[in-house]
């Protein structure tokens, strides 16, 4: 029988991938919760720790849960039972579970993120841009062939029209596009300077408005749904790992259904 692997073996080896020494100065990602010397047969994923999650994982009990977002992002003065972010990270640690967190570490890797959301939207092969001092390059840019119109019945088909948002004239021609997974606002500036239009998540009506005027059109499918090519990856990255059972948990994000599916 092999030997059982360690909470340390597996965030060392998600980090040879991922090269959490890369995330975003303000990002707390590594191992959150447990013990690095537990032992680990079982690995959960998932996007985000919701409450259902967190029912999952204790019905299931896998010794680790590997999160896309941070459970913990701040500081935190008690740990105690409800509902709240600290309440999870109690029921996780009272479940023996571990937690590791791979966020915009992951969005720059190779095959991360970033990665995923241009492959998925057929921009192959993609530029890295956006990095600076206290942020990886977690924006891709790559060529596409067609009008604003195009991009965004795309977007539709890859992403549903629940909450999607366009912003600019529908037969302008665009040559290049960039992709931010997630919340992809700060990055409006260095996306028009290689891009003629940015596809990403959270961009609020002043941000549009910016990206207009640095000609910029916008294509905003929502943060969830820019990640979500990303977490076929992140399970991917997990199953790599040898020796050990992954139980993906990433359809368990925090945005489940929307007006279409109410009323199709």
């Amino acid at each position: 029988m092999p030997p059982v692997r360690t909470v340390a073996e597996i965030v060392a080896e998600m980090a040879a991938r991922t090269r959490p020494e890369n995330a975003a100065g303000w990002d707390p990602v590594g191992l959150q919760l447990g013990d690095p010397k537990a032992g680990v047969e079982r690995v959960a994923v998932c996007h985000e720790v919701t409450e259902a999650v967190v029912a999952r994982v204790e019905e299931e009990g896998p010794d680790l849960l590997v999160s896309y977002h941070p459970l913990l992002f701040t500081p935190t003065r008690r740990i105690v039972a409800g509902r709240s972010a600290e309440a999870r990270a109690y029921r996780l640690v009272r479940a023996g579970v571990a937690l590791l967190v791979t966020h915009t570490d992951f969005d720059a890797a190779p095959g991360g993120a970033a990665d995923s959301l241009a492959s998925a939207l057929g921009l192959d092969p993609a530029d890295p841009f956006g990095a600076d001092p206290d942020e990886p390059a977690i924006g891709r840019s790559g060529a596409f062939d067609g009008t604003l119109a195009d991009l965004a019945s795309h977007a539709v088909r890859l992403f549903g029209a629940d909450g999607l948002r366009v912003h600019g004239e529908p037969d302008r021609r665009i040559e290049r596009v960039a992709v931010v997974p997630g919340s992809g606002s700060s990055f409006i500036e260095q996306a028009a300077d290689v891009a003629d239009a940015l596809v990403t998540g959270d961009v609020s009506h002043h941000g549009a408005v910016r990206a207009l005027d640095l000609g910029l059109a916008i294509v905003d499918p929502g943060h969830t749904a820019t990640e979500r090519p990303g977490m076929r990856s992140l399970v991917q990255f997990v199953t790599a790992i040898e020796g050990i059972e992954v139980l993906d948990l990433t359809g368990l994000d925090p945005r489940t259904w929307g007006l279409t599916t109410l009323h199709p």
